[in-house]
């Protein structure tokens, strides 16, 4: 699962390993996020407006208007096995969320929980799937998903799924609009594996999405 994602780094550090045109940089009002919740409108990079490279906040969570469920995240399986509601969406919906970690809250011995920030050695790039194009409504029958996977080794003790990140290379040819289906659906087997991202325990204020202190990343 990825509920809660972390961007504390500045545009540029996410722009300058996917994208060449980097006009598309600005200045983010809202300036670093450390509690980034489902609901919210998190920082992107596409090329949904005519292949052009473009950065900009797009709400997460899709929730097609023939549905009750709202969606967060997407499952890779269903992904590649062209399921519902996946198979509307992976043609001309492909984006990256770009982010510096993200938030897991695995269940004690004591049966408490205790929030883990996982991350990797610099900016990640979460695949994910969005109805949203140019000129719609910023709301969640246009919003996004952050494609999951299963978790293997000793990530499966902080979480069974987690988001499957891409290495640049592969995450600038899933946002290519000229990639075709069947590639865009094999580069989601090119992520990082688990051995590339490090975890430790974070302080428990972080369970609320509006503590959005630097130091709700750091080791406790």
């Amino acid at each position: 699962m990825c509920g809660r994602i972390v961007q504390k780094s500045g545009p540029l550090d996410y722009v300058e390993r996917i994208f060449t045109n980097q006009s598309q940089i600005f200045a983010d009002p809202t300036g670093p996020r450390f509690n980034i919740p489902p609901g919210t409108r998190p920082l992107t990079l596409h090329r949904l407006a005519e292949g052009t490279e473009a950065m900009g906040r797009l709400p997460w969570g899709y929730k097609r208007p023939d549905s009750k469920h709202f969606m967060s995240n997407a499952k890779l399986e269903t992904i590649l096995k062209n399921g519902w509601p996946w198979r509307f969406l992976i043609g001309a919906g492909r984006i990256l969320v770009p982010a510096d970690g993200w938030y897991e809250w695995p269940v004690l011995a004591d049966g408490t929980k205790q929030p883990h920030y996982i991350h990797g050695d610099g900016p990640l790039y979460f695949a994910a799937l969005t109805a949203w194009s140019p000129g719609a409504p910023l709301d969640a029958a246009h919003g996004f998903a952050i494609v999951t996977n299963d978790t293997k080794g000793g990530m499966v003790d902080i979480h069974a799924r987690r988001p499957v990140a891409l290495p640049p290379d592969v995450a600038r040819r899933w946002v290519d609009p000229s990639c075709p289906l069947t590639d865009a659906r094999a580069l989601l087997k090119d992520c990082l594996p688990e051995d590339a991202f490090t975890w430790h325990p974070v302080r428990q204020e972080v369970g609320n999405s509006k503590y959005q202190l630097p130091d709700a990343i750091d080791p406790v």
